[in-house]
């Protein structure tokens, strides 16, 4: 079912563009070309619309995981926990002594997400592996 929902976001791409490219055909013919601008801007008003819509739902996505998540395999620390912050920067903390830091990223596609961290690696992964709750256990 995913590709298939990537393959509407295409789809409503294609859709989207057809009106801004046989607007650009039919004005590049006339003489009054600056008309055919202004048709041209405005036929692309959905399509910009579409993808501001499609920008606020990878951002809302992407918040998501912004928290603190404690690390289980970072180089024999125990105690470390990694923060990602909203403005996708992330911070490895140990005994509130910063030991690395830098940009994250949020990607995604259909059936995956992935945090990449910086150049080092992704969150869940390798030395990034994490459980959200001290020693395993929430508090509850």
């Amino acid at each position: 079912m995913s590709a298939l929902g990537e393959l509407i976001i295409f789809g409503i791409y294609g859709i989207l563009i057809i009106p801004i490219i046989l607007t650009f055909i039919v004005f590049t013919k006339r003489k009054k070309k600056w008309s055919g601008f202004i048709y041209i801007l405005i036929s692309s008003i959905p399509l910009m619309l579409f993808s501001y819509s499609q920008y606020q739902n990878n951002r809302e996505s992407e918040l998501l995981y912004v928290g603190t998540y404690y690390l289980t395999d970072y180089y024999e620390c125990k105690s470390c926990i990694i923060k990602l912050k909203e403005d996708n920067t992330y911070s490895v903390i140990n005994n509130d002594h910063e030991i690395e830091s830098g940009k994250w990223n949020y990607r995604s596609g259909g059936d995956y997400w992935i945090v990449d961290l910086g150049d080092y690696g992704q969150l869940g992964s390798g030395k990034f592996k994490y459980t959200k709750y001290k020693n395993g256990f929430s508090k509850d």
